[in-house]
């Protein structure tokens, strides 16, 4: 299946300029913001429900109430808080389909590393890391799995994230820091990796780029 192309790719506007202009009846505004954010959704419906499938409809569903939601959302700067709390809601009153087969973050790397520039060798050492990576935040909790795939995956501050969780700040630091204490752990039982207990899990090691095919939510469709 190809990735659809963005065709809002290079807009520079502000989270809020974009709110307004598409309030406005600009199109290619909400493109933008469904765009911009569409790959960071679907991860995040992944890591709560383990299903693609799901997770795309999530991505859809949260657009669609954004839509819905236009005429009163008053983004300050970022749009995001307000998204990513949507579909965390989403995710969470989603059932479980029966017989699914649960899929793990890990699994949204491959597409990710078909585009890495470098030797073979290089990529599958990187994929390798990756898939190690990823299978460990699949075994934390969902409350520490959540803050990890929201900091490390999506870019979100502590602040943000603490919106989007609906705890204080203080909690989200803590739930960060016992779930990095984990991974490097984890981690550190594959002496392959080089990979001590001590050594920081970095961002890069963490952020992993998932394209989506879901189309634009159209209101009224």
């Amino acid at each position: 299946m190809k990735t659809q192309r963005d065709p809002a790719a290079g807009d520079t506007r502000t989270d809020h300029d974009l709110v307004y202009a598409a309030r406005d009846g600009d199109t290619i505004a909400f493109d933008a913001l469904f765009y911009r954010y569409r790959d960071g959704i679907f991860r995040l419906g992944l890591a709560i429900t383990k299903d693609p499938s799901a997770a795309e409809e999530i991505v859809v569903d949260t657009f669609a109430r954004a839509h819905r939601a236009l005429a009163r959302l008053e983004p300050d700067d970022s749009l995001r808080p307000w998204l990513y709390r949507v579909a965390v809601n989403l995710s969470y009153n989603r059932r479980p389909r029966k017989g699914l087969i649960l899929s793990s973050l890990d699994e949204a790397v491959d597409e990710a590393l078909a585009n890495e520039d470098g030797s073979p060798s290089h990529v599958a050492e990187q994929a390798e890391l990756r898939r190690l990576v990823l299978g460990a935040v699949d075994e934390l909790g969902p409350k520490h799995r959540l803050v990890v795939v929201l900091h490390y995956m999506n870019g979100l501050n502590l602040t943000e994230i603490a919106e989007v969780v609906d705890c204080p700040v203080g909690t989200v630091k803590s739930r960060l820091h016992y779930a990095l204490r984990r991974l490097r752990t984890h981690l550190a039982a594959h002496p392959e990796l080089g990979i001590e207990p001590s050594r920081p899990i970095m961002a890069t090691e963490l952020r992993v780029p998932k394209q989506i095919t879901a189309a634009v939510p159209i209101e009224g469709e």
